[in-house]
């Protein structure tokens, strides 16, 4: 009899902490998604494209909106950016991640969500897009990295 109930109990703290790890990993995926949505916003203040590539794998491949995005596509686009910013460009961005979802199978996630992204130039919104995201992580060591990322603006409806 005390067999069965300590093979229970045993199996009970197993589950629980499989359940903590589990959201442990899921709240760190969270972060990595929000701090590369928050990368174009933050980068005029803080100027350092490696506080973003480190979030990405080195063979990142991903999709924005039909358009074909790398590692060093992204390096480009904020090396850009920073030279209008030397120029005195008060361009600013906003990016808002929400209905984040994260899953977790093994050492690769997936975390789904919507985003409104903003361009702003002196307190005037300049333009929005709105769209879904899927992004594919992987865990290397013990981060986990972007390693596909997949955005398309929402269509309007018909």
């Amino acid at each position: 009899m005390k067999s069965p109930l300590a093979f229970v109990v045993v199996m009970a703290c197993l589950s629980w902490a499989v359940v903590a790890w589990s959201a442990d990993e899921g709240a760190a995926i969270e972060k990595v998604v929000k701090e590369a949505a928050m990368a174009s916003a933050t980068y005029s203040e803080i100027r350092d494209k490696q506080a973003v590539l480190k979030l990405y794998t080195k063979d990142y491949v991903g999709i924005q909106d039909g358009e074909t995005e790398t590692r060093e596509s992204i390096e480009k686009w904020f090396s850009d950016y920073e030279s209008e910013l030397n120029k005195g460009n008060t361009l600013r961005f906003i990016n808002v991640v929400s209905n984040l979802r994260v899953r977790i199978p093994g050492p690769t996630a997936w975390a789904t969500y919507d985003y409104v992204f903003q361009a702003v130039r002196k307190g005037e919104l300049e333009g929005q897009d709105s769209g879904q995201c899927t992004t594919l992580l992987r865990k290397e060591g013990s981060a986990w990295l972007i390693q596909h990322e997949h955005c398309s603006k929402t269509r309007p409806m018909k």
